[in-house]
């Protein structure tokens, strides 16, 4: 019974109180898109040749009781890197800027940002057309559960205060897909929005940087997908976006990327989680 009581404490000094009692988080952010929003800082292949996630975790990421993860079963819990496993299943997942986010908004927002809560959504290598909802196709497997963690988030009083989207790499990859992707990237903000309501959601869009190097492409066309996001900014209300080519990276070197020089490392994914706070608060701050 002693030795229970110490384990107890010791996870109270570490992780603060325990979230079977009052804790939940105030302020709630949605982590969605591929690959680079659920994280591949850290993630490369080793001796096997299988990929794998070094363990590494920096200052900016490091758990903190003031920062809580919606788990894969939908209850909150302390963060901890890497932050979507368990979500983006079946993957090396590793660092992404979700801990960078939350503890840039702590810094800065101060007692305002309360305790942040974080719902990982993102799934690696998706077409926006397997997000969007469309009971008639079988491959659009994502939107219900999707809407499901959001509803679950706030339910013991939390405020949802964000939608963070870095999508659109695998329809880069492909001519079709790039050509479609602003029409179906409005009707699936729209349609969130709807099914979310009343919540007032704004959402700030990561503008992809490079297209999957993974997906069996044809043309590839960046452009038509970095003008889409564009677009539905101009288009729709409290959309904003971000520009990960903005990043210091360096495409000749492959300086910002991971060896496979098509996912950040874990340098780039801290800056555009700090991006991500400065420009939430910029725009939105005053609603914390």
């Amino acid at each position: 019974m002693a030795l229970l009581k110490l384990s107890i404490l010791l996870c109270t000094m570490l992780f603060g109180p325990s979230l079977s009692g009052a804790t939940s988080p105030k302020n709630i952010f949605i982590l969605a898109g591929q690959s680079n929003m659920a994280g591949r800082g850290g993630v490369e292949k080793n001796l096997k040749g299988d990929l794998e996630w070094d363990g590494l975790i920096p200052p900016e990421c490091q758990s903190d009781s003031s920062i809580l993860r919606l788990n894969p079963e939908r209850q909150w819990e302390i963060a901890r890197e890497p932050l979507h496993e368990g979500i983006d299943i079946n993957k090396a997942v590793g660092i992404g800027p979700g801990m960078s986010f939350a503890h840039q908004l702590l810094a800065k927002a101060g007692p305002n940002a309360g305790v942040v809560g974080l719902v990982p959504c993102a799934r690696g290598g998706t077409l926006i057309e397997q997000w969007i909802k469309n009971p008639s196709n079988p491959n659009a497997t994502f939107y219900q559960n999707f809407i499901e963690r959001i509803k679950a988030s706030d339910r013991e009083g939390g405020v949802v205060r964000a939608l963070f989207w870095f999508q659109g790499e695998s329809d880069a990859a492909m001519n079709d897909t790039a050509m479609r992707y602003k029409d179906n990237l409005k009707i699936f903000f729209t349609d969130i929005r709807n099914d979310i309501k009343p919540r007032f959601l704004p959402i700030i869009v990561v503008k992809i940087a490079l297209y999957d190097f993974l997906m069996k492409h044809d043309t590839h066309n960046l452009q038509a997908v970095r003008a889409a996001e564009d677009a539905v900014s101009k288009e729709l209300p409290h959309v904003v976006t971000i520009d990960a080519l903005k990043l210091p990276l360096n495409f000749e070197t492959h300086e910002g990327f991971n060896k496979d020089h098509g996912h950040f490392n874990t340098t780039m994914e801290i800056i555009v989680g700090k991006w991500l706070a400065d420009t939430y608060l910029s725009h939105y701050g005053h609603l914390l």
